[in-house]
């Protein structure tokens, strides 16, 4: 379904429904602010400041009380904010294979299961990411005053915005034409600065193309495709215990269909996330830095 009206404002989904290995934990519930506030709670507070009108989060039974307590004192968001579980949106999948499964099946499986809760144009994060408050804003904007069902995007970072201070990192670097549409995205490893410049494996120098951040923006139509998709994934992927059914592989095959045209939104903010323990510290200081700044108020909810 469609807005009828593309001034209504869009919805914001969130993946939280990372159980965290590599983290030790389930990471969005892990307090950075100086009032224990996690990175969800700041990017909740960050997107509906800047155009989404509400709030949908994909869980999953592990985590699912931790969740409830920490949007239960979100006393100014937690009216807008509903859940989808991830676990139970396994109608499609022979139980044989589902009771072999020991970890979720990717970001477009997880998308899928909150189809019941969506009307109209919608966005997508990842809970443990910080995607800044202008990123919210930009797809906001976009989502408002593009409304066909072909009007997909996803916003773009600079490179440098997106390094670690502890190491090289993987990215997908992606690549528009003239028109601002996007053509690729490619994988790429081992990206740092050396000097004014930043290099991948190699030392090969990047010198086009933004980071996609798994931020992306969507028409309702998406569903559809998605459940149709994960049909042939299931029916052709080489290991179902273990393989991924990935949003960027959807998109992919909805352009070279020629269902859709996704536009990179550049965005101009500082983007971090938490994968292992130690990326916690950076993350907790760069968010009382803000708050310090008076970026937010703190405690972040009054």
């Amino acid at each position: 379904m469609q807005y009828p009206n593309k001034l209504m404002k869009p919805t914001l989904l969130i993946l939280a429904a990372g159980r965290g290995s590599r983290f030790g934990g389930a990471k969005q519930v892990a307090p950075m602010g100086p009032h224990g506030e996690t990175i969800m709670e700041y990017s909740i507070y960050d997107a509906l400041n800047n155009g989404f009108e509400n709030i949908v989060l994909v869980i999953n039974k592990d985590v699912e009380q931790d969740t409830f307590e920490l949007v239960n004192k979100m006393t100014n968001a937690k009216d807008k904010i509903s859940y989808a579980y991830q676990d139970s949106y396994n109608d499609m999948i022979p139980q044989d294979i589902q009771s072999k499964r020991l970890k979720p099946w990717g970001t477009a499986h997880a998308i899928m299961s909150a189809s019941d809760l969506i009307e109209g144009s919608f966005a997508m994060i990842n809970a443990d990411d910080y995607y800044g408050a202008d990123a919210f804003k930009t797809m906001a904007s976009y989502l408002q005053s593009h409304t066909e069902p072909r009007n997909y995007s996803m916003v773009g970072y600079d490179l440098e915005n997106t390094l670690s201070a502890n190491g090289t990192v993987s990215r997908g670097i992606s690549i528009s034409d003239t028109a601002g549409l996007l053509t690729s995205i490619k994988e790429t490893h081992g990206i740092h600065a050396k000097g004014n410049k930043i290099l991948a494996e190699g030392d090969v120098e990047i010198t086009e193309g933004l980071a996609s951040m798994n931020f992306w923006g969507f028409q309702n139509n998406l569903f559809g495709e998605l459940k149709s998709q994960f049909k042939g994934f299931l029916e052709t992927t080489s290991d179902l215990t273990k393989d991924e059914y990935q949003i960027p592989t959807v998109i992919d095959q909805m352009i070279k269909k020629d269902m859709i045209e996704v536009s990179v939104l550049h965005s101009r903010a500082k983007w971090f996330g938490v994968t292992y323990k130690e990326d916690a510290q950076y993350a907790a200081a760069a968010i009382q830095s803000f708050v310090a700044e008076r970026k937010y108020p703190s405690p972040l909810w009054e």
